[in-house]
């Protein structure tokens, strides 16, 4: 007969055999048996972060680095709550994290005990699967069920597209007892991997098509960095009848691609005759974007048809005109297109339009044309940081302005740029970026504003916070955001629940994390701030005093100035 808490040992066993080798642990006492199980297994790293919400981004952001899966435990009632962000977010990214959840036996649930609460299931709405375990494990039956419902779950978070999954583990006193020390060789179950494709004659539709269109645009969304798609990219951006767009967010570059697209498409809005830039097929490949404009142009001319390549959620309908949902790979599609068979010049068109906003964009942001010297603004901050940062960092950006700003600037081959845009909250920016730097042991900097970074403030709170992360907080004392796109006017009499101003001493805050800090407040110091930051010897944090009312003017001046009329 298996011992009683056999089931709970071989969690732990199921995970190291499907590949998990991080599991972030978050203190209780429901979940002791757990904490045993998985300490036990010399093949995971544990890690011990307090805060559930924290626990959860910082492991999110660990398997954004890796690409593998990441565990989860925490004890039972509210604990389980405080991941939801997280899982939301992960599930809108499809990372997989394997959330495991202590939990009172069944008999105790709504019997007014302590930390009980009903988990099964608990995060329906975003989550890929949720299973529910025997409280115990002394019957081979439960055993083996146990067992199986373990490796199914991993396995299903860990199948196209992947995701996070739920396994809830109800535990009867006592709590803390000894995990049985024999193995029971647990069945491992693992989905293959296989990718779908198109057949030929249904490839040989898409290509009759494709010749037929002499106008199409492919437009990158989400995506983290590669090689093959970014050489596809490139391929693509170099016909004559293809526009190729692709935000930093997209991680994808070339001399032909269009980086700075909120830029250009707010140029183009203003014409009157934007409809020569209507492209007759968009292909849209990964997640989403955030150009507003763009947005704004293909709802108001949409093409003839919209085909969706490696999106997990097939059926996205972004710009109100999807008619083809492809399986399989973008690079394994469109590599089968007839490329060089059609004249157009519909990529000059947006080439040369393109060639104008680089040229406005150069002349808006050069300090020497604008004199600005002083007060500090964020666009002055971003400028700074892009120049300087090193090759091969990677760039996390918290929502909300400082995803923004980047945009405007073109994208860094040598960089990487990520920012959790699956739900595109606030909450636990800084935890994923500290998660991230945990794992990959290289230069890492996290660009926030203030309310992002003290909302967050408790990423900091734990031990895996290393030399290679660097933090910049554009302190505007506020959602600066608020100021950029609601309207002043309408917000006047209630601004204080949008901008929310507050008195948090953010120096003080990274002092009591044991973080270095360092501050500038004017333009005449920040490039020395800056270098200062990306070379300290160990996690430092920079906060720039920066003007809220200049930054509101920069933002909506930038777009006034790229819409005037020059000849190049």
């Amino acid at each position: 007969m298996p011992h009683f808490r056999q089931g709970i040992k071989n969690i732990a066993e199921i995970c190291v055999r499907q590949g998990i080798e991080k599991v972030v642990i978050s203190p209780g006492s429901r979940n002791a048996p757990l904490i045993f199980a998985f300490t036990a297994q010399p093949e995971i790293e544990c890690l011990s972060i307090a805060d559930e919400r924290s626990a959860a981004y910082f492991a999110l952001g660990m398997a954004q680095q890796s690409g593998k899966a990441v565990a989860l435990v925490c004890t039972s009632g509210t604990a389980v709550l405080n991941y939801a962000p997280a899982i939301a977010e992960a599930f809108y990214q499809n990372i997989p994290l394997i959330v495991i959840t202590a939990d009172r036996p069944a008999e105790m649930i709504d019997q007014a005990d302590g930390q009980t609460l009903r988990q099964h299931n608990i995060f329906a709405n975003y989550i890929k699967s949720a299973v529910e375990l025997p409280a115990e494990t002394s019957q081979e039956a439960d055993l083996q069920f146990s067992d199986r419902q373990v490796s199914q779950a991993i396995d299903t978070a860990l199948s196209y597209p992947q995701g996070p999954v739920q396994i809830n583990v109800p535990l009867r006193e006592p709590i803390y007892s000894a995990i049985p020390e024999q193995h029971s060789n647990p069945k491992i179950i693992k989905t293959l991997s296989a990718q779908p494709s198109l057949n030929n004659d249904s490839l040989k539709v898409l290509q009759e098509k494709w010749t037929g269109f002499q106008r199409k645009m492919v437009v990158f969304g989400v995506f983290p960095k590669n090689e093959c798609l970014n050489n596809l990219a490139n391929r693509l951006a170099a016909q004559p009848d293809v526009v190729v767009i692709a935000e930093n967010l997209s991680n994808i570059t070339g001399v032909h691609i269009i980086t700075q697209p909120e830029s250009l498409f707010s140029r183009i809005n203003s014409f009157e005759n934007k409809s020569d830039f209507a492209p007759d097929l968009v292909i849209t490949i990964g997640h989403s974007v955030i150009c507003k404009q763009l947005k704004i142009f293909l709802r108001a001319h949409q093409p003839a048809e919209q085909w969706q390549l490696e999106s997990s959620m097939p059926y996205v309908d972004t710009y109100k005109s999807l008619t083809t949902v492809i399986p399989g790979f973008a690079t394994e599609t469109l590599d089968k297109m007839p490329l060089d068979k059609t004249e157009s010049n519909f990529s000059n068109k947006y080439n040369s339009e393109y060639q104008q906003i680089k040229t406005l964009h150069n002349k808006f942001v050069d300090p020497s044309i604008r004199g600005l010297v002083n007060p500090l603004s964020d666009m002055n901050v971003v400028m700074e940081l892009l120049q300087q940062t090193p090759s091969g960092t990677t760039l996390h950006l918290a929502n909300s302005t400082s995803v923004r700003w980047t945009q405007l600037f073109p994208t860094r081959p040598d960089l990487t740029y990520i920012c959790n845009r699956g739900t595109s909250g606030i909450d636990g920016s800084l935890s994923t970026a500290t998660g991230y730097a945990h794992s990959s042991k290289q230069p890492t900097v996290f660009l926030s504003g203030d309310v992002s970074f003290i909302y967050d403030s408790n990423g900091l709170w734990n031990n895996y916070i290393g030399a290679n992360l660097k933090i910049i907080v554009m302190n505007n004392n506020g959602g600066n955001i608020f100021s950029f796109i609601g309207d002043k006017e309408l917000m006047k009499n209630s601004l204080e629940f949008f901008t929310t101003p507050h008195q948090v001493n953010i120096k003080s805050l990274v002092e009591a994390y044991g973080l270095d800090y360092l501050s500038c407040y004017n333009t005449e110091d920040l490039s020395t701030s800056i270098n200062s930051l990306l070379n300290a010897p160990k996690a430092t944090v920079l906060e720039v005093f920066t003007d809220a009312d200049l930054n509101t003017e920069n933002y909506s001046g930038y777009f006034r100035n790229i819409r005037i009329k020059i000849s190049i």
